[in-house]
């Protein structure tokens, strides 16, 4: 009886917890929703720009609404990626790019108020290192510099993001790329280069001179020549949305005023107005040939998510079991922790792997030191993404087959004199096998789609680290990759549905081999 009762009031407790739970979200969503402005003159206006603009544009915006009474909202990332927004609908006033190329892809899109267009301002490419971090060489010529490099040389991803693709004409220039992109850090943007060198995950790192302006913890080590790259200009204009007194801030972002602030932070304001050249659009040909990159791309993900299937196997059925059949204190702990991939964020997972397992942890040097094994930035980074981000869909896959097979038939076994091993295997493991199996087909089908953690943990680096869905977004940052994403696209929406037909092909074979009549 007092079990019951105590039942009871654990179910009446359900829907007051149910009710609190939804109050508590409610109440969240209400106070995140903007409040109205304090009667400004004008609509807030939005400004799209390249991540290195991220300090100076918000100090920028904060005078302009002193000044003017007027909010000013601006949103950072690589230049190819706001472009792709602006092009799909985001509501932007104003453009600030860090490559012409997209600029003009705009303008071919007729996004732009052309007549608007010009170079805002220019910058420096520079080499940096750590601040705590001594020299090797008492040489700072870049030669000299490079030629010392001791792990990976952090960069913006040199197939879309501008930073980068200035950092491959002066290596490229310098006679230096051969040599160096195999010890590449591709990043997302310049300023996840810049942070890959605070953290230290990289050795040197080449960036802006004004992000180098805006880290107090790297130094410059030396400044690549003019003539090793093209001009590094950042183009503005006004969009084709852009309210009418937008033109107001643009004019704004020209006066001496913010002049003074740009220099600051390491930019060189161009006072005259100088349209970029238009650059020319390539040509769609072998729609269906796949390229030697792409190519690389399907095999690494092909490898890297059988590795994460038979990395996880073990630890995946153990995992169910445990979780199916045993009770102990710290059980609803274990559980979160298992299942927490599936909630939190993939870029939070990848970056809490890179805190634990970079080469700057604890743990990371002791795994470098004495097993001589790197996680960060490597093929292995890549499949520990992936197990993690799998591992919950075998463990849940596991677990229910096991909690839905017959514990009579393991009672009786236990009774007839049988191990728990035996019983396990001759008993629980037959009867959970169409679990099991789905469960690992759908990991070898998440593990083919992974990106957020595998690009913050493993990084972008082609024929390492860079799997199908790596490669798409890479290709999506170019003007001209649209129909190589497209076809990776189809690849990989291919193998992951056969990979989904195949876990229920199988879970209903070993159903019907078994001669179960209940899904698991």
């Amino acid at each position: 009886m007092s079990k019951y009762n105590s039942s009871s009031h654990s179910a009446k407790k359900i829907p007051l917890a149910a009710g609190l739970l939804v109050a508590a979200i409610v109440l969240a969503l209400w106070w995140s929703q903007p409040r109205p402005p304090t009667a400004p003159s004008s609509p807030a206006l939005t400004i799209a720009a390249g991540a290195s603009l991220t300090d100076a544009l918000t100090e920028l915006a904060r005078l302009y609404e002193q000044q003017t009474g007027v909010p000013v909202r601006a949103a950072f990332g690589s230049s190819s990626t706001l472009a792709k927004q602006i092009a799909a609908g985001m509501p932007a006033d104003l453009f600030i790019s860090a490559s012409v190329p997209w600029m003009d892809d705009l303008a071919d899109k007729n996004l732009i108020q052309t007549a608007t267009r010009s170079d805002l301002l220019s910058n420096t490419l520079v080499l940096i290192a750590p601040k705590n971090q001594p020299s090797s060489t008492s040489d700072t010529s870049l030669p000299s510099a490079l030629a010392h490099l001791q792990g990976r040389l952090a960069v913006g991803d040199p197939d879309h993001v501008p930073a980068g693709i200035y950092a491959k004409q002066a290596l490229i220039n310098l006679g230096l790329w051969d040599q160096l992109k195999d010890h590449l850090a591709p990043a997302a943007d310049v300023r996840a280069a810049l942070r890959f060198v605070e953290t230290g995950e990289s050795t040197l790192g080449i960036v802006y001179g004004s992000d180098a302006v805006a880290s107090h913890s790297v130094r410059v080590v030396a400044t690549f020549p003019e003539n090793t790259h093209e001009p590094i200009v950042f183009p503005v204009t006004l969009t084709k949305s852009a309210a009418p007194h937008a033109q107001r801030l643009l004019d704004f972002l020209r006066s001496p005023q913010a002049a003074a602030v740009f220099t600051r932070y390491g930019f060189t304001p161009i006072p005259a107005l100088a349209k970029s050249p238009a650059a020319g659009s390539a040509s769609m040909s072998d729609w269906w040939t796949l390229s030697s990159a792409e190519r690389s791309a399907l095999s690494l993900s092909i490898q890297v998510a059988l590795w994460c299937v038979l990395a996880i196997s073990l630890p995946g059925l153990a995992l169910g079991w445990v979780l199916a059949r045993q009770r102990f204190p710290g059980k609803s702990l274990l559980e979160a922790l298992t299942y927490a991939p599936l909630v939190v964020p993939p870029v939070v997972t990848g970056y809490l792997a890179l805190l634990l397992l970079g080469r700057h942890s604890p743990l990371g040097r002791m795994l470098e030191h004495y097993l001589g094994l790197r996680l960060a930035f490597t093929t292995s980074g890549a499949v520990l993404a992936a197990a993690v981000m799998s591992l919950p869909l075998l463990v849940r896959s596991v677990r229910l087959a096991i909690e839905l097979a017959d514990q009579r038939l393991e009672q009786a076994a236990a009774t007839l004199g049988a191990s728990p091993w035996r019983v396990f295997l001759t008993i629980t493991l037959p009867l959970a096998l169409p679990g099991v199996f789905s469960g690992l087909v759908l990991c070898l089908a998440r593990s083919l789609g992974e990106f957020g953690a595998t690009v913050t943990l493993a990084g972008n680096l082609p024929g390492q680290t860079q799997t199908l869905s790596l490669a798409v977004y890479s290709l999506l940052q170019s003007p001209t990759g649209a129909p190589a994403a497209l076809r990776l696209t189809l690849l990989c929406l291919a193998l992951s549905l056969a990979a989904l037909v195949t876990s229920e092909f199988l879970a209903r074979h070993m159903h019907r081999k078994l001669g179960l009549t209940s899904a698991c």
